[in-house]
């Protein structure tokens, strides 16, 4: 009786949780979304395994075009739900509705550089036809197992098809031989045409490389939307009484901050990844914890942080009562509307922005702006505490996976973050140190000692 119990109240929880999603996937297809990049390489499949099957073309753009996410779409909702689970780090949408004001909102928000429409994904319409080709952005169509439509044919740069049979009938309908290759498929198969697994993805990155060579150079001002935002808000009515407000609860230096934190001598740093969770946390006496956004919230371990460092806009509405840290001016602009506007709230966050005591982070000091996981740890070790223990910031390096729990989403630094940025950020500060550090996790502790030759501490956490 208690089993059927359990399925009668799970079956309507799983048809709500399905209704959600669908409605929004219809919400997005219609324009409803915040996603935004400054440079994009857009990337539409129909199902997981076309994603999969170009996975090496995947990490060629990683290593070869500076953009700020990948910006991956399908029409199909289970397989944007996969996305957004595979690939937590880049923008995962379906794709819009094939009207004016939603294209043209779609191509403003997410600036594509290029779009790759992979295997039978021949969704675009006439109008993100029209309007890739009005702003100049190239088309390309790889692991083709048959002609496109007719209609497409003048839109696209380049065709990367399967075999010489399908080259020859695209060929037949008027294509120049110069924008036809021929990659053989991705996904394995017996047919006569398939490459070696270990050439899979290489004949069709070669296509591909005098494209990616003609794209425009990254602009050298970083995005300033966020700002941007604020400075229009700022000269209304709304945006100056905003602006006064959101300075009552800031904490203006090192000062503020360590007296609100009540002087702590140990600070206890966790990220999100799988040493957040080591058992030994559990025997750790801190005085004041510090933690990356909210994820950490549904694994039920550690929830209560006296400050979170906010990446993602969800968190300021799901955590109350700590202090929120951000690392620009800019950032702290964007999550502060955000916060007024879109989470509806008028409660004063309580916060402190790392730029109004160092420009260290600042953007434009780095080749790429460091992870929060690098910001928290400045800012502890800006505090000066008598200890300090890392954990959690495992470089997505852990073999086993990018987050607890979390086998699925891929196990790589996001597109707008770099490692090796990462590293030499914390390798700085840590040398500027003069407490003892506890580092719980292999991959930091490597990468730490590799840079600077000497290892870091593992003392006795009792000690």
């Amino acid at each position: 009786m208690t089993v059927m119990r359990d399925r009668n109240q799970a079956e309507p929880a799983s048809k709500m949780q399905s209704a959600r999603e669908s409605i929004n996937f219809l919400r997005r297809r219609g324009g409803i979304y915040l996603n935004q990049a400054r440079r994009s390489i857009w990337i539409q499949a129909r199902d997981p395994e076309d994603f999969e099957a170009a996975r090496p073309i995947l990490r060629w753009f990683r290593e070869t075009v500076l953009v700020d996410r990948f910006l991956l779409t399908s029409d199909r909702q289970q397989t944007c739900t996969w996305l957004a689970a595979r690939f937590p780090s880049d923008h995962a949408l379906p794709l819009p509705w094939d009207a004016s004001p939603l294209v043209g909102r779609f191509f403003r928000q997410l600036r594509p550089l290029m779009i790759v429409c992979i295997g039978e994904s021949n969704s675009l319409g006439p109008i993100a036809l029209h309007h890739a080709r009005s702003l100049s952005v190239p088309l390309v169509l790889i692991d083709l197992a048959a002609p496109p439509p007719a209609p497409m044919l003048p839109y696209v740069r380049l065709f990367c098809v399967r075999s010489s049979a399908i080259a020859e009938q695209i060929a037949a309908m008027g294509v120049p031989a110069g924008r036809i290759q021929v990659t053989c498929a991705l996904r394995s198969s017996r047919g006569p045409y398939q490459a070696r697994a270990d050439e899979r993805g290489q004949l069709t990155i070669e296509a591909l490389d005098p494209v990616v060579a003609g794209l425009p150079p990254p602009n050298s001002v970083l995005d300033s939307t966020p700002a941007r935002r604020m400075h229009q808000l700022a000269r209304t009515p709304l945006g100056r009484l905003m602006a006064a407000d959101r300075s009552k609860r800031r904490l203006n230096n090192w000062k503020a901050l360590r007296k609100r934190l009540q002087c702590p001598n140990t600070i206890l740093c966790l990220g999100n990844g799988p040493s957040s969770e080591d058992p030994r946390l559990f025997e750790i006496d801190y005085d004041a914890l510090m933690r990356v956004n909210h994820r950490w919230l549904e694994r039920g371990i550690l929830t209560e942080p006296d400050m979170v460092f906010v990446g993602s806009p969800r968190t300021t509405a799901r955590i109350r009562s700590c202090v929120f840290g951000f690392r620009t001016i800019a950032w702290e602009s964007e999550m502060m509307l955000r916060h007024l506007l879109l989470d509806r709230s008028l409660g004063r966050l309580e916060y402190f922005t790392y730029e109004r005591v160092s420009p260290f982070l600042n953007d434009g000091a780095w080749p790429c702006p460091p992870t929060n996981g690098a910001v928290m740890v400045a800012i502890a070790v800006g505090l000066q505490p008598r200890r300090l223990i890392l954990a959690g910031i495992d470089l997505f390096l852990d073999t086993r996976g990018r987050y607890p729990g979390d086998t699925l989403g891929e196990n790589d630094y996001p597109q707008m973050h770099s490692r090796n940025v990462d590293v030499e950020i914390l390798a700085r500060v840590l040398a500027d140190y003069q407490g003892e550090t506890v580092i719980l996790n292999e991959p930091l502790r490597e990468a730490l000692s590799a840079r600077s030759g000497s290892a870091h501490s593992t003392a006795p956490l009792g000690a």
